[in-house]
């Protein structure tokens, strides 16, 4: 198990009330598992996925700056002090 850094951006923080959560874990998904756990009732239905066990594809997650899609996803080993990154996907003009 790592010590991984989990940095709340836009909605998630303000959702929270919380700017970061540190969690130990072997992948991705151990520490996504364990904020749901926690917080999954501050989050609303339209951030999760259809089980509520993981967050829908809006949802961006980024691994020391990289998108965990191009990466191996849930499933992406992580390294101690590693850093997280939960945001929404935002659009404007």
């Amino acid at each position: 198990m790592v010590k991984v850094k989990l940095n709340l951006l836009n909605i998630f923080q303000l959702r929270t009330n919380i700017k970061f959560i540190e969690y130990e874990g072997k992948k991705v998904g151990d520490i996504i598992s364990q904020f749901l756990r926690e917080h999954k009732n501050k989050l609303g239905d339209e951030l999760l996925s259809k089980n509520k066990k993981k967050f829908n594809s809006q949802v961006l997650i980024l691994l020391n700056g990289r998108n965990i899609r191009y990466l191996k996803n849930y499933k992406t080993k992580l390294n101690n002090s590693d850093e997280l990154y939960l945001s929404f996907a935002l659009a404007g003009g």
